[in-house]
């Protein structure tokens, strides 16, 4: 029996590496602070958690869930893009429920026949699921190399136009998963004309729109409407919804999203009816992000505060809830790691998201109070 030869490699996934050296740790007695996982450990929405218990209480049965997603669900999407993005969107043609992003992202490569050699695009600091799609989807991946130079962004000027004419999607993350960073209007444009251009299909993943300490960061909906970008949106960290898993595919190519949706029913992905009572709610509610963005500020503030005076410089930080900070006397990741797991702090290296990660970190800050403020008089005691 011939297995996928990708998984043969039996290649973990890069984050649980880290997340399994912290429970090593604390096998061993010591009091550790795990902060490897964006996995939000403030309260859900109550509204969502409210609406998900009435959709469970109102009904004595379990029937199957629409794969595409409850009109009244898609409707609140709807409603969400164009209070916030002055975006039109038919609810029933250009929007698609799915289980968090996630699997949405990963089963996306799914949609072409890749039989003429086409890649995807993918930056060399990324999120660990578009490479895995990728590969096991046998489909070849070019790394897009990132540098703090280009603001940690592939740089669009480099790639030629042979480069381009073998592009097919195009994975952009902003703001960017691990670095914080964040792609301007102007950038995403030029993107979208670039995907007009030579026909391929820009993948714009956008978790962590609603979780910013300034501006808020451009969306791909902002640009022109074009048929060459979908978008993946996350309830999960906008509204502490990591568990209830649901979020939408979104896109004005009316082609692409009917054979996404038709490509998704063998599948039986379709989130419970009860999930989508209350993603319904969080799609409703642009002010709870905001509440949540104001605890996430002063978290923030106390740990970068505590790694500049030990000398780290962090970059970004205007976005998400990660720090991602390197040391001017530290090359490796891994030694700035060690400095960190001496205080029983377990953070990720950079190079866990792709080579170009090298001596850097990152920290999730997405824990309570009481944590930040124990790992910030824990980094306090570091010595470099």
């Amino acid at each position: 029996m011939k297995l996928n030869s990708y998984l043969t490699q039996k290649r973990e996934y890069p984050l649980f590496i880290y997340a399994r050296k912290a429970e090593e740790l604390r096998s061993q007695g010591v009091d550790v602070i795990n902060l490897t996982i964006g996995d939000p450990l403030d309260n859900t929405y109550p509204a969502v958690r409210e609406a998900t218990i009435k959709a469970l209480q109102s009904k004595s049965n379990s029937r199957y869930p629409a794969s595409k997603g409850e009109p009244e669900l898609l409707q609140a999407v709807a409603d969400w893009a164009k209070r916030n993005h002055d975006v039109s969107l038919d609810p029933k043609k250009h929007i698609l429920s799915c289980n968090g992003s996630k699997e949405a992202i990963f089963h996306a490569a799914m949609l072409f026949d890749w039989s003429d050699g086409g890649e995807i695009f993918i930056p060399s600091l990324s999120y660990p699921v578009y490479e895995n799609s990728a590969a096991l989807h046998g489909v070849t991946s070019r790394y897009l190399p990132l540098s703090e130079e280009t603001n940690f962004l592939p740089d669009l000027d480099a790639l030629t136009e042979s480069d381009w004419q073998k592009c097919r999607m195009f994975w952009i993350n902003t703001p960017h998963n691990p670095t914080t960073a964040i792609a301007s209007l102007e950038y995403l444009q030029k993107l979208v004309d670039l995907a007009e251009k030579y026909d391929f299909l820009i993948c714009a993943d956008e978790c962590y729109n609603d979780i910013h300490y300034g501006a808020t960061p451009p969306s791909i909906l902002d640009t022109k409407q074009s048929e060459n970008w979908i978008l993946f949106r996350s309830l999960s960290k906008r509204s502490h919804m990591t568990g209830y898993r649901c979020g939408a595919i979104i896109s004005h190519n009316e082609e692409l999203m009917a054979a996404f949706g038709r490509m998704r029913a063998p599948m039986g992905q379709g989130s419970p009816t009860f999930i989508q009572a209350g993603a319904i709610e969080a799609w409703k509610d642009d002010e709870h992000p905001k509440e949540f963005t104001k605890d996430y500020l002063l978290k923030k503030q106390t740990l970068q505060k505590a790694l500049e005076d030990k000398g780290f410089k962090i970059f970004g930080g205007e976005a998400s809830f990660y720090l991602w900070f390197s040391h001017p006397e530290i090359s490796e990741s891994t030694k700035i790691l060690d400095l960190f797991i001496e205080q029983g702090i377990v953070i990720t290296p950079g190079t866990a998201f792709g080579p170009d990660g090298e001596g850097y970190v990152r920290m999730v800050f997405c824990v309570t109070k009481e944590v930040c403020d124990k790992t910030a008089a824990r980094i306090g005691k570091i010595k470099i």
